[in-house]
Formats: structure tokens, C-alpha cells, sequence
């Protein structure tokens, strides 16, 4: 029995055909970019060779030179209400959006030589929506080298995804546990780092269950990253690239049950019971005068302070039902100056906004995600039994996820939330995600919220590698 996922209204996939599709990927990622590569002499040439579920490839025929190709596609249908004054393209308001979208896609390729030395260069942008961007615009997100000088010291140098301050701010975002990032991890994004990318020179190691990173990062202006933040309100504080002095951030996690890999820069979202983790960390972030405020037509500067403390649990259950659970729990304390206060809205749709209402969220689905203040943010997911007995059905696995802040600009708290199921079909590598978000409308005038809006995802990921 033919099984299918529907990534849009227009493909249908049968599962058995991602084979087909899987090695149609590879071989034209060969004869396209990799005219170099040596597959061997032996009348399975054209085959490349497996490891740890990786495509591997030895360059030159030197099995210490390899490269390994991957890649990663998320495409939403999305239900969303919009805020109060968003507009259409016709610049009508409008109530509420259906439509479809990539929020991601991912070309990765890696090379070792030897056991020391890896060179990551990677392709791709986010948010395919019709509004912001068209196929096929793609661009460098990773260019970085690595060097592994033993288990307690390695260096890293480039444009990568290499963050301190807490786990998620350097996040895998194929192996997340929900459909999207904790907002409130990326205090930066998109300012002075590009899609979460900067360009950093990192130290990182091992000591023992102890894992380290320190990362020197030298911020984008806005020319390379298109910021452009809006003009602070008076006795506010708002991002600045003036200097764009160095950044300093650091994350130190402690395993208490089996070690985590942390060799790469991204943490994984959840293992799907694959370990027993108990990792505890804290981290902080400080970059001098990356803030600006105006009051009384006096304009001062603000340092950027930064710190939290997270816990992660990623561990298998022997259940008749549950196979594990994954949780994580952080705090963040964030110093961005006098009332600083950003709206955020991932894969917003909306063209313009008629702020007749007066609210503090912004266009689209934008709500006060970050700021000066402090939050908590935390998600919880229970991982089925595989199902079916004669047929794989795959695995479900229900999720929560809630972020509270209580920010110095905003007089109430802001409470966001959205519950989720994950429909694994072959692992991370083929999943189907539905996600429902409520989020809270805040009015300037009181600062308080006033109305709570929905936003329904449904993702298809796919994943070669």
C-alpha cells in the first residue's frame, strides 16, 4: 500500500519514490559542482558510499579527502489572522491569510581532510512566500573551517551559525522538537547577524561531560543584512550598527548522563529517544554601545547584556505507549537598553500596515517576541510507539511550547503559546507537523494586551543526507 504526504496542492509524493528522488538529488549535485569526484573503479561506481546516514564521497580517490551533500526543504500551508491595519498587496486591510511557502531551504556540503581539518559551505535562504522572495534566490548562509586540535580544544573561523548565549541560539533547525525557533533565542536576528549567521572566530572543546564555546563575533552592517529598524520612540532604545563593535558570548552546558556531540555548531532538537540526556547550561552575550535611544533630541548609546540558564531532557521511556520525551526550559535576562521592545513575525505575508488601532505588534503575525526584560520559554513533546504492524505508519508525537516575558516596555505579560503534533514517517528526514499558535495583541496607548490571534501550520519536511 502506497503511502502519501502532500507538500502542496499541486505534488503529491509517494513515499517510495524519495529513493528515486533521493539519488537524482545526489548524482545531479555531482556531474553540476563536483566534476572532481572519485567514485572507485568497481562496477558500483556511480553508488557513493553510506556513512552514519550521510552521503560520503572521497575526492581525488584519497579516502582522507571526502565530501558529504545534503540538503533540507520546508514548505508551510498556512492559515494565519492577521493584525488589525494589515494590508493585501491591493493594500486592502484584511482580516486573516491562507497561503503556502518555504520557510527554509538547505544545500549542505561539508569536507574533511583527514581527521582534523572540515570545510562547511552552504546555500539557501528562508521564507519563499510570494512576498519577500522568488525561486531561485539563494545565497552563501555558511562559509566556515574548522580544526579539531584534540577533544578538549578546536577553532573554528567564517560565517556560521557558531552562538553562545543559550542552546537554541545556535539551533538545528531540521531536528527541532516544534515546527519553528524560539524567537527569544535570536535577540539578534536578522540585525547584525544574517539568518542567524555571523561572522565569528570561535573556540570550542571538551572537558570531560563539560562542553565549551567562546565566540568573537564581528557584527553586519546593515547594507549586508538589509536591516531596517524603525526609529525608536522616545525614552526607547533601538539597534544601531554606528560601530558595530564586537560581540562576546559564550555557552558552557555540563551532560550529567550520556555525552552529547557538540563538535558542529548547531544543537539538535530532540534525538527521538536515540540517547539519555540531562544537559544543564548557561551562557551570556555582551557587545558595548549596540544600542541607541533618543530622549529630548539627546541621543545615547546602550550596551548589549545578555545572559540565561536553560535545561535540556531528551530521553527513551520503556512504556506501552510512550517510546520518549523531550523537554527544554530556559531563562533569559536581557539588558538592550531603556525599553527596548522588538516584534517579530516568522514568514509574515503582509504588505503594509494602516495602524489605525494603535497596537504595538506590527503587520502580519508579528507579536513582542523580545527585549529588554525577562522570559521564560519551554516545550514539551511525548514520542509514540511506532504504529502499524505489517506497515510502518511511523511515529506521532504531540508537542506544547510556551514563551512568558514580562518586557519593561509592556505593562502585562506576554504569553504566547501553541500546542503541535509531529507526524515522523522516516525520522526527521520525512515529517508532516501541524502547529496552532496563539499570540497577544498589545495597544501603545496602554501597553497592555487587548486581543489574542490563531496562526495554523502545517509543514512537510524533507531531508537528504
Amino acid at each position: 500500500m502506497s503511502k502519501k504526504i502532500c507538500i502542496s496542492k499541486k505534488l503529491m509524493l509517494p513515499l517510495r519514490s524519495l529513493k528515486t528522488i533521493k539519488w537524482t538529488s545526489i548524482l545531479t549535485l555531482k556531474f553540476l559542482f563536483f566534476p572532481l569526484i572519485n567514485y572507485g573503479q568497481t562496477s558500483d561506481s556511480l553508488i557513493p558510499k553510506v556513512e552514519n546516514q550521510r552521503f560520503t564521497y572521497t575526492l581525488f580517490n584519497n579516502p582522507d579527502i571526502k565530501v558529504k551533500l545534503g540538503g533540507t526543504i520546508q514548505p508551510w500551508a498556512f492559515y494565519t489572522q492577521w493584525n488589525p491595519g494589515s494590508l493585501n498587496e491591493g493594500g486592502d486591510a484584511k482580516d486573516y491569510n491562507v497561503g503556502l511557502a518555504v520557510r527554509r531551504l538547505r544545500l549542505q556540503s561539508s569536507f574533511t581532510f583527514g581527521k582534523k581539518v572540515k570545510l562547511t559551505f552552504n546555500l539557501g535562504e528562508n521564507n519563499f512566500n510570494g512576498k519577500d522572495r522568488d525561486f531561485p534566490y539563494l545565497k552563501i548562509l555558511d562559509f566556515y573551517g574548522q580544526y579539531d586540535i584534540s577533544k578538549p580544544f578546536a577553532v573554528a573561523f567564517g560565517k556560521s551559525t557558531y552562538d553562545g548565549l543559550s542552546r537554541y541560539a545556535a539551533p538545528s533547525t531540521s531536528t527541532m522538537l516544534q515546527t519553528d525557533l524560539p524567537l527569544i533565542a535570536q535577540p539578534t536576528l536578522n540585525y547584525s547577524d544574517d539568518v542567524t549567521r555571523e561572522l565569528s572566530l570561535v573556540l570550542l572543546g571538551d572537558l570531560g561531560k563539560l562542553n565549551y564555546r567562546m565566540v568573537f563575533i564581528h557584527p553586519f552592517s546593515y547594507d549586508y543584512t538589509d536591516a531596517n529598524p524603525p526609529e525608536p520612540k522616545n525614552g526607547a532604545s533601538q539597534f544601531t550598527d554606528d560601530y558595530r563593535n564586537i560581540q562576546y558570548t559564550t555557552y558552557i552546558k555540563y551532560d550529567f548522563l550520556e555525552k552529547e556531540n557538540n563538535r558542529g555548531p548547531n544543537f539538535v532538537g530532540t534525538y527521538l529517544g536515540k540517547k539519555k540526556l540531562l544537559s544543564v547550561g548557561i551562557g551570556a552575550k555582551y557587545q558595548h554601545d549596540a544600542l541607541y535611544s533618543i530622549e529630548n533630541e539627546n541621543k545615547s548609546y546602550h550596551d548589549m547584556n545578555l545572559w540565561s540558564a536553560d535545561v535540556f531532557w531528551d530521553h527513551p521511556v520503556t512504556s506501552t505507549f510512550i517510546d520518549a520525551t523531550s523537554a527544554y526550559v530556559g531563562y533569559f535576562n536581557y539588558d538592550l537598553g531603556p525599553n527596548n521592545l522588538r516584534s517579530v513575525g516568522v514568514n509574515n505575508t503582509a504588505y503594509g500596515f494602516d495602524n489605525t488601532n494603535d497596537i504595538v505588534n506590527g503587520l502580519g503575525n508579528s507579536f513582542p517576541s523580545m527585549g529588554t526584560g525577562q522570559s521564560i520559554y519551554g516545550h514539551f513533546g511525548l514520542l509514540f510507539k511506532p504504529m502499524g504492524k505489517e506497515t510502518d505508519w511511523g511515529q506521532l508525537e504531540p508537542y506544547v511550547v510556551m514563551q512568558s516575558s514580562r518586557f519593561d516596555a509592556l505593562k502585562s505579560d506576554m504569553i504566547v503559546g501553541s500546542i503541535g503534533l509531529n507526524w515522523y514517517l522516516q525520522g526527521q528526514d520525512s515529517k508532516l507537523s501541524l502547529d496552532i499558535q496563539n499570540r497577544p495583541i498589545f495597544s501603545n496607548i496602554t501597553n497592555e494586551e487587548t486581543d489574542r490571534k490563531y496562526m495554523c501550520v502545517l509543514q512537510y519536511q524533507y531531508r537528504l543526507h
